[in-house]
């Protein structure tokens, strides 16, 4: 049977990547087919806004890598507004006497704490298990092959609204695909950036989106802590268009050269941006030991100046994020552009590492797993 290529694409707020890759028959990792970068034919006045004109974006996407292949599936990249990251812990009782640990009940233990945390109207986007502990043994990430009686594990879960889940599916299946499997932006930049980073362990990633500036530390691939800020590419340009009362273009293109624009007003905005994104990444660098590697991505990345003001502010060297597999490509932020799409590839085609499946993003699949589970255990 022939192996299907896999379509990724990374939905932004102003333009969509598309990549596609052939997945290799008897090892991990892909073949990159084709990529392409489209924006959007008019301004989105929020993440999502229009999903049927995100949806013939997708298409003209699709259209421009040049590969003929017959797909109806994607794995979608996205980093929507109104995003919850949460620390949970739960436990379950395992039996009377110790038992071996095995994967269906670290499925169990991560269900349990879905069923906790997981508000009805929210939905996963990212789920990773940071820790387990039992009888004799404490803070193990994966303790299949031990015995227990009881299990207790510690959790980051990142969630989104089902508002904006139901666009993003509106969006893509009105371009004529389905949504196999939903990603968030930040984990897809680090897989996508892993040859660059070496044998770094712990990363600190600044992605500076469209609306929206994430901050997160990865500690062996692993999300350990988040933050968010509302600062992003559209409001910063909405402030100078306003301040100098310009149009909107006029203003996106001021923005773009930051540091080194004549108008003293736009320095002086940039700068004001950039300031209230240091309390997010003092937060974090705080939490723990000092990262091995800063990752700086999205659209902010290219703005002149802004790395090393990263630089300043952690006191590291920081990296921009790209793949390798783009570095024949001349344009900068193109590569940057495609690298959440290239990471969802990644990580589609290597083995996960956490032993257990993901919950699935359907709350009718959650339903029917916790029913499953129910009835094969207990009964």
């Amino acid at each position: 049977m022939a192996i299907q290529p896999l379509v990724a694409l990374d939905v932004g707020s102003t333009k969509i990547a598309c990549a596609i890759g052939l997945p290799h028959q008897q090892a991990a990792g892909f073949e990159l087919l084709g990529s392409s970068l489209v924006p959007y034919p008019a301004p989105l006045e929020g993440w999502l806004s229009d999903p049927l004109l995100v949806g013939r974006t997708i298409e003209q996407a699709l259209a421009a890598t040049a590969v003929r292949a017959d797909v109806s599936r994607a794995l979608v990249a996205i980093n929507p507004p109104a995003l919850i990251s949460e620390q949970v812990r739960s436990m379950v009782r395992l039996a009377d006497e110790p038992v071996i640990v095995r994967a269906h009940d670290l499925q169990r233990l991560q269900e349990r704490a879905l069923d906790q945390a997981l508000a009805v109207d929210r939905d996963v986007l990212l789920m990773e298990r940071l820790s387990t502990s039992g009888n004799g043994f404490d803070h193990l990430r994966d303790p299949r092959g031990v015995t227990a009686t009881r299990l207790m594990g510690q959790f980051h879960l990142v969630s989104m609204p089902m508002a904006a889940r139901r666009r993003l599916v509106q969006a893509v299946e009105s371009a004529g695909l389905e949504v196999a499997r939903l990603s968030w932006t930040l984990p897809a930049a680090l897989a996508a950036s892993a040859d660059a980073l070496g044998s770094a362990q712990r990363v600190l990633i600044i992605d500076v989106g469209g609306w929206s500036t994430t901050v997160g530390v990865f500690v062996d691939g692993v999300l350990s802590a988040s933050a968010r800020v509302e600062e992003g590419g559209g409001p910063l340009a909405m402030a100078i268009a306003t301040q100098l009362q310009t149009t909107m273009d006029h203003a996106t293109a001021w923005s773009l050269e930051a540091t080194l624009s004549r108008k003293p007003e736009v320095r002086a905005l940039i700068d004001a941006s950039w300031a209230r994104l240091k309390p997010a990444i003092a937060g974090l660098l705080a939490e723990g030991p000092r990262p091995d590697a800063v990752l700086v991505t999205g659209r902010g990345a290219l703005l002149d100046g802004f790395v090393e003001w990263v630089e300043q502010a952690t006191g590291m060297t920081a990296t921009i994020s790209r793949s390798a597999r783009t570095q024949r490509l001349t344009d900068l932020a193109r590569q940057v552009a495609l690298a959440p799409a290239i990471g969802v590839l990644e990580q589609a085609t290597r083995a996960f590492t956490n032993g257990v499946p993901r919950p699935s993003h359907r709350f009718v699949d959650r339903l029917i797993s916790r029913t499953r589970t129910i009835l094969t255990e207990y009964f």
